[in-house]
């Protein structure tokens, strides 16, 4: 009797705790995604929160302002440059494309040499871009049945836009918090981890900040790097747009051999326009800076920090992607870690307290 009324409160207890657990996600679920985004900024950076602390002598809400500040500067910068150029080029191809429908543009003389669709891109040139008023037609079909569509487009793109500054000033807030509150909530978490994972928390907490900040260095930092480099070879050689085509590149870069071969088809539109020597530039520089940071750089700081073995990095990176969105190019990695320290868990022998024999896998 009394082992059923022990077993009916522990019913109890685990539906209460279950009941607080939903309400607390239901009424953060909102702020959720910032707060994921300020906890990885926070782990990633906190080596230089102690480092400007030092300097503060110790003061904690002087040292997470300043450091605060830096990693909004380190954030936003980086956005509204990219907000600049896309806006320079998005004006600047408004411009073309009413000065062809005003007095008609010839089709470069590269356009046809193109392999495999030059033919057929010069074919769409001139059907629409080479005589005047012909653009002007087209669009005024298609805006009379497409107008509509387009309006809610754009005010879905703008909705999504402020909702994710939103996020990002909201994430840079809670940032401060986790500074200056920083040392109270790490001893929290492990004397809760300690508690109920006893001698397993040790092993997560060793790997998982140092696994969360090689993914945030290989994939963040090696990207925008890699993006920056890009953008300034294309500038140089004449490349249209060149700081968003540099940071496309380094996003595709994820996916492997993209990079390179995009490479080759704006060196073979270089060529073709008899920009000999900046397609030969724009291939060898940019084949470097890409198997230089893709191949080489980013696995060895993400392999580095976390030992996975490059396949499972892949993985961890579009699987991440697709299954949490931007949030998962860090999350899925770090969950692999995770899985990874289970692994070796599960291989050890309770009784002799040694690992079982060891695979190159996870070396």
């Amino acid at each position: 009797m009394q082992h059923e009324s022990h077993r009916d409160k522990q019913i109890v207890s685990i539906l209460f705790t279950c009941v607080i657990l939903a309400g607390a996600f239901f009424v953060l679920s909102p702020f959720l995604f910032a707060i994921i985004w300020a906890a990885i900024i926070a782990i990633a950076s906190w080596p230089l929160y102690l480092w400007v602390e030092h300097k503060c002598k110790g003061r904690p809400i002087l040292a997470s302002w300043y450091t605060t500040i830096v990693m909004s500067i380190a954030l936003v910068g980086p956005i509204s440059l990219f907000l600049i150029f896309l806006s320079q080029d998005v004006v600047a191809v408004t411009n073309f494309l009413i000065e062809a429908d005003r007095h008609g543009v010839a089709a470069p003389v590269w356009l046809p040499k193109l392999p495999w669709v030059g033919d057929y891109l010069l074919s769409q040139w001139n059907q629409y871009l080479a005589l005047p008023d012909q653009l002007s037609g087209v669009l005024h079909q298609a805006m009379e049945a497409k107008l509509n569509v387009i309006r809610d487009t754009a005010r879905d793109f703008l909705l999504e836009l402020t909702g994710r500054l939103a996020t990002l000033f909201f994430a840079l807030w809670v940032l401060f918090f986790l500074y200056k509150d920083g040392r109270k909530l790490i001893a929290l978490i492990n004397q809760i981890g300690y508690r109920w994972l006893e001698k397993r928390w040790a092993a997560y907490v060793d790997l998982v900040p140092g696994a969360l900040r090689a993914a945030v260095n290989g994939l963040v930092i090696v990207g925008f790097a890699e993006g920056v480099l890009l953008s300034i070879v294309f500038y140089f050689c004449g490349v249209p747009s060149p700081f968003l085509l540099g940071i496309a590149l380094a996003i595709l870069a994820f996916i492997p051999m993209v990079a390179p071969l995009l490479l080759v088809l704006i060196g073979i539109v270089l060529f073709a326009s008899g920009a000999t020597f900046a397609a030969f530039v724009v291939v060898i520089l940019g084949m470097i800076i890409v198997f230089g940071a893709d191949y080489t750089v980013r696995p060895m700081l993400i392999q580095g920090g976390t030992r996975l073995p490059f396949l499972a990095i892949l993985f961890g990176i579009f699987g991440g992607v697709l299954s949490m969105g931007i949030v998962g190019l860090i999350i899925g990695p770090v969950t692999l870690v995770l899985l990874l320290v289970f692994v070796r868990e599960a291989s050890i022998d309770p009784a002799s307290q040694s690992e079982s024999p060891t695979y190159d896998f996870f070396d």
